[in-house]
Formats: C-alpha cells, structure tokens, sequence
C-alpha cells in the first residue's frame, strides 16, 4: 500500500498540473452564465452599430467581471502578455465607449476576437 501511494501521489499531481498548463482553451469558456465574455464584447458590438451607448456601458461592466472571473482560472495556462493584451483591449473599449465613438472601439473589438482565438 505505502508503494501504491509513493506513485500514485505524484502520478496525480502531474496529471493535474498538465491539465492546468494545457488546458487555457477549455478554461476561458464560460462555466456559468455570467461569465461569457465572448458574448458581452458582441453585445458591445451590437449596441456600437445601433449607437446604444447605455447598453453598451452595461455590457461593458459586465464583460469587465467576466474578464476578471476567467482571468484567474486561466492565469497558468495561457502568456501574461496576452492576459494582459485581453485587459488592455477592454479598457480601451471602455475610453471608446464613455466618448461614444465607435472609430475607436471597432479596431479594439476586432482586435480583441484575433487574441480571444489564440488565447489558450
């Protein structure tokens, strides 16, 4: 038994920690309704071409707390720099959006869904 469990542990701990490094693709989609960030940046993008910009503010905040949600599960398997690109992408959206100016936020959407396909 105590040699069972001299392979077993670490046999598990790798498993789970390849699972984590390898698993950024599965992890950012959205495990509960409220954390479906692809889904809010389209809504931004609706409500951008309709030029509803309090709609906008709202899914904007609200894509702000799926980031924030999805940003710690997948923070061990994806690059800092693209986790940081994602958070950067949104905050311009939010300056685009606060001076109702859909020139600014149309190249940040469009660059926002190249990064949210490689992330991952």
């Amino acid at each position: 038994m105590n040699k069972f469990l001299l392979y077993f542990i670490p046999a598990l701990f790798l498993i789970f920690v390849i699972g984590l490094m390898t698993g950024g693709g599965w992890l950012k989609e959205p495990i509960t309704g409220q954390d479906d960030l692809l889904a809010y940046i389209q809504n931004i993008e609706q409500a951008m071409e309709e030029e509803n910009w309090e709609e906008a503010s709202a899914q904007h905040q609200n894509a702000e707390q799926a980031w924030e949600t999805i940003s710690k599960r997948i923070q061990y398997s994806v690059e800092r720099e693209d986790m940081l690109a994602v958070s950067e992408t949104i905050s311009k959206m939010e300056g685009g959006i606060e001076e109702e100016d859909s020139s600014t936020i149309s190249p940040e959407l469009y660059y926002f869904y190249e990064l949210w396909s490689k992330l991952g």
